[in-house]
């Protein structure tokens, strides 16, 4: 194929990054497995009012650790959703670059709040987007850029994924409305957010239907999300995404009809390229898959090229923008 790039998950002679993660939980968890394996990063405060096994950088509240105030160049803000945007506002107000997972806001008022803020006090937030770095991405963003597609016609969107009792635990904040957000935010946010990014355009909301099937005695938000969306460029998509599958996971996957070929890109874990006919281009090639992981790493990487000034491929607050809106659009 010879024209996309993937770049190196290595990085040379970087100066020691201190690293704090408010929550603790499983998407905490998860960031601290990763940075631990990156070398010359320091976690040096978990901030949670949870029991710490590390007592000696253990925070019990936000406001212990602002007190405390330690040498932080970056804090991971995994809380549970509904605190992203106030943990985000404070930590910027103190002065701090943020990394927040997703959903990084629940609406356009408070993404221009985090705007605002962030400039004000020069800081940097940085969003969890990390699929935008995977290798199977990177080829699809490639080939519509270059045009490769010609006139994209249709999208197909599916993500049939099973979230039940074990998932929505009782008094927890998976589920709540006003906590959670939808699963549009929680479940799909990086498969909406693929859409806007990869493919460049705007999209109108043309049909929506947000059911609750399997979840309903257990949740306050759907668990189905059938939408039709126009793209400006005339583009139609077609998405179907539900948590109510039946005990596991079932299938994520994207197909792209257009003028000059076709493409479909699925697997576990949304990494493989299932089939490809397109002009011009071999349909014998190899792809390397990047793990979320991988993806995760490689986001770090490019997040520790930004705060050193250097040229990177972070991914800012503005970039969730077109995803924030679009979600806006379709849940008001």
């Amino acid at each position: 194929m010879g024209f996309f790039c993937i770049f190196t998950p290595l990085l040379k002679s970087i100066t020691v990054m201190n690293i704090s993660i408010l929550g603790t939980g499983f998407m905490g968890k998860k960031h601290k497995s990763i940075l631990e394996h990156i070398p010359n990063v320091y976690i040096n405060a978990e901030i949670d009012q949870h029991q710490n096994d590390q007592p000696a950088i253990h925070f019990h509240s936000l406001n212990h650790f602002l007190e405390a105030r330690p040498n932080t160049d970056l804090i991971v803000i995994a809380t549970p959703n509904h605190l992203h945007f106030q943990h985000a506002k404070t930590l910027i107000e103190h002065g701090y670059h943020v990394l927040i997972e997703k959903p990084f806001v629940f609406n356009l008022e408070q993404a221009r709040i985090l705007q605002e803020v962030s400039l004000n006090n020069n800081c940097q937030v940085f969003l969890v987007m990390q699929n935008r770095l995977s290798s199977v991405t990177r080829f699809l963003q490639e080939l519509v850029t270059s045009g490769a597609f010609g006139k994209i016609y249709n999208i197909q969107f599916n993500a049939f994924w099973n979230r039940g009792e074990k998932y929505y635990i009782k008094d927890s904040w998976k589920g709540k409305k006003s906590m959670d957000g939808g699963i549009l935010f929680t479940q799909f946010s990086h498969l909406i957010d693929l859409l806007c990014h990869a493919f460049d355009d705007e999209f109108n909301v043309l049909f929506k239907d947000l059911s609750s099937f399997r979840n309903f005695s257990i949740s306050e938000i759907e668990d189905t999300a059938i939408l039709i969306l126009e793209g400006k460029r005339g583009s139609k998509v077609s998405i179907n995404f539900t948590t109510a599958v039946f005990e596991k996971n079932q299938e994520t996957s994207l197909n792209v009809i257009a003028e000059k070929g076709t493409l479909k890109i699925s697997g576990q874990y949304f990494n493989e390229i299932i089939f490809q006919h397109i002009a011009n281009h071999s349909e014998e090639f190899s792809i390397p898959p990047t793990s979320n992981e991988d993806n995760l790493r490689e986001m770090y990487l490019e997040i520790f090229k930004s705060l050193k000034g250097e040229d990177n491929c972070a991914i800012h607050l503005n970039d969730g923008i077109p995803l924030v809106t679009l979600l806006e659009n379709i849940y008001s």
